[in-house]
């Protein structure tokens, strides 16, 4: 879990259920609630994926790093995906 720059919580992580994603949920309120899903990644091999790790770069956009696998019985490797905070009406 990590604090952004203006206030909101944002987790990142794997949903190991089909279909295999990486996910990301963020929260307004210090974790009382969590808004929508976002889709941050989809398509992995199997359910053996995650272990996220997510920061803030000083342009406001999050990276987050995690292991994955492409394939089924696939070589898993460390991957990151960087990403921009999405907007909220």
């Amino acid at each position: 879990m990590v604090r952004l720059t203006d206030g909101c919580l944002c987790i990142a992580y794997a949903n190991r259920n089909k279909p295999h994603t990486l996910r990301a949920v963020f929260s307004t309120d210090e974790g009382m609630t969590w808004g929508s899903e976002y889709i941050l990644r989809r398509g992995a091999g199997e359910p053996d994926i995650g272990y996220t790790r997510t920061a803030q770069r000083p342009d406001g956009k999050l990276v987050t790093i995690y292991y994955w696998l492409d394939e089924l019985r696939a070589e898993r490797y460390i991957a990151a995906t960087i990403w921009s905070v999405p907007k909220v009406d």
